[in-house]
């Protein structure tokens, strides 16, 4: 009965995890953003900023490994930006 407990409360948490990926931003951890842009990426592989938006992301990882996270937020957004359609239309710059 235990296991079972603990097994739910697990699935809980992780859904819960889930469902705030990409609602908040800035908030000083970039892990939502991080979420948000693995969420989109294999979408729009068609973006002709679609490698330019992973060697930003890239770069963002690296800021966050030495706990810059606010460097992080901000490569993070973007390489969100390269890959998110506005208009209709990706951005080309």
């Amino acid at each position: 009965h235990m296991r079972t407990l603990t097994l739910a409360t697990a699935i809980f948490i992780a859904a819960c995890a889930n469902s705030w990926a990409g609602h908040s931003r800035d908030n000083g951890t970039c892990i939502d953003d991080t979420i948000h842009w693995q969420n989109m990426i294999n979408k729009r592989s068609d973006a002709p900023l679609y490698e330019q938006s992973k060697a930003m992301q890239a770069k963002a990882m690296e800021k966050r490994v030495t706990g810059d996270h606010a460097g992080c937020e901000e490569l993070m957004e973007e390489a969100l930006r390269m890959i998110r359609k506005s208009g209709g239309q990706y951005p080309t710059e």
